[in-house]
């Protein structure tokens, strides 16, 4: 009796990967047909091989973001919110924010209770070895002027 259940045990084994294998192919083959090449085909360049000098427009973001001072005139508190949400709902979140300003943190010195620990990068330097200087990035002088420009638009 235990012999014939573990025939058929096996008899079903081999059904079930024999179907497996039979939808495998059915829907590999249905993938392949309804598949939708994302090749470029053409000789034109992708962006990143393109000449990044040659490039006159900026990219944007998806979602534009206007500036919101949540602060009064004496200190600024800047906080950004999505232009594309309706006037009044706009309105009413920064009317929400401005309540609840005490919530929001602008310095470390705000932040109460945060150890310094946590916030502070430590690089783990042995005091015996020598610091080794890295050989500076060489950039083309093409670039250069763009480089000092983005840096000093960020500071």
């Amino acid at each position: 009796m235990a012999e014939n259940r573990f025939n058929a045990a096996k008899e079903v084994e081999v059904l079930q990967k024999e179907v497996i294998e039979t939808l495998a192919e059915d829907t590999i083959d249905d993938l392949v047909d309804d598949q939708k090449l994302d090749c470029i085909y053409d000789d034109e360049p992708l962006g990143f091989e393109e000449d990044p000098m040659g490039s006159t427009t900026k990219m944007r973001a998806h979602d534009p973001l206007e500036e919101v001072d949540l602060g009064d005139d004496t200190v600024k508190r800047p906080t950004y919110v999505s232009t594309q949400i309706p006037k009044e709902f706009k309105d009413r979140i920064v009317e929400l924010m401005k309540e609840y300003k005490d919530c929001f943190a602008w310095d470390y010195n705000e932040m109460y209770g945060l150890s310094r620990k946590m916030v502070e990068l430590k690089l783990p330097i042995r005091p015996s070895k020598k610091p080794i200087k890295q050989i500076p990035i060489r950039f083309a002088p093409q670039i250069l002027p763009k480089i000092k420009e983005e840096i000093e638009r960020l500071l």
